[in-house]
């Protein structure tokens, strides 16, 4: 199973609507979420059907922010248990592949008492799980001052209030191949701030189930100050079969 997990910050932007459509091809993924939208149902959904995704779940922005959109295609039976502006909380099943029985989208808010009570209802979410469970999207914290440069530094309340949150879910960081940070200010020097905010967090039973998975930091040419996760469950590092052939200076040699 493969996914793809964006804070697009805004699918009317053509560069990103364009970047994410290509990125859907290039990857193919069964599930794709998208933070920050920005944009009402009729949008995403005409957007969704250009990029290939059968069954969607949508979450309209309150005014100008905010927005979450859920695609998958039809070989994925995707059923939404809790949904607000910041969680989607599903369970998933496939009669093609093995998926997570449960995947928990999150957008974490920017303001610490609205992240509080987010962290409140995942931990909620995770008394009832005792199955492969894989937690991800945008968390807006870090783990550790590690994963952040430039600024101001966290304070060290928050940082050991989100990993609190991390360690009570008996969740895992499942790390990733690409840049250290995901997420960048783009301002110049020396005002540049970089974060590792975007993340993909799993319990000890889809580790298990999955020993494979990879998640890859890509970032899709600048259309978001955040990277695009893309993970894949049960990764295979294919290496291509060349055909031999005969380069005629060998000729020359005894």
């Amino acid at each position: 199973m493969n996914l793809i997990a964006w804070n697009c910050q805004g699918l009317g932007v053509a560069l990103t609507a364009r970047n994410l459509k290509e990125e859907c091809f290039r990857k193919k993924p069964h599930l794709v979420f998208l933070m920050e939208t920005k944009q009402k149902a009729r949008y995403v959904r005409k957007l969704r059907r250009r990029c290939g995704f059968d069954e969607e779940w949508i979450v309209d922005p309150v005014g100008r922010s905010g927005g979450l959109a859920l695609w998958w295609s039809n070989v994925l039976t995707v059923n939404i248990l809790f949904s607000s502006v910041n969680i989607i909380h599903t369970s998933v099943m496939s009669a093609a592949f093995s998926t997570p029985t449960y995947i928990t989208f999150i957008y974490g808010p920017t303001d610490d008492g609205d992240r509080m009570l987010c962290w409140q209802e995942v931990r909620r979410i995770s008394n009832n799980i005792r199955t492969s469970w894989l937690c991800l999207g945008d968390f807006n914290d870090i783990m550790s001052q590690d994963e952040k440069c430039g600024g101001v530094p966290r304070a060290w309340k928050r940082i050991w209030n989100f990993k609190s949150f991390v360690t009570h879910c008996e969740l895992e960081d499942l790390g990733y191949n690409g840049s250290w940070f995901t997420w960048c200010n783009n301002r110049d020097s020396p005002d540049t701030i970089y974060e590792c905010i975007d993340r993909a967090l799993g319990n000890l039973q889809l580790r298990e189930q999955f020993p494979s998975l990879q998640v890859f930091n890509i970032d899709p040419a600048r259309a978001s100050d955040h990277h695009l996760l893309f993970i894949q469950c049960q990764y295979e590092n294919y290496k291509e079969n060349r055909p031999f052939r005969f380069e005629a200076a060998w000729a020359s040699h005894a």
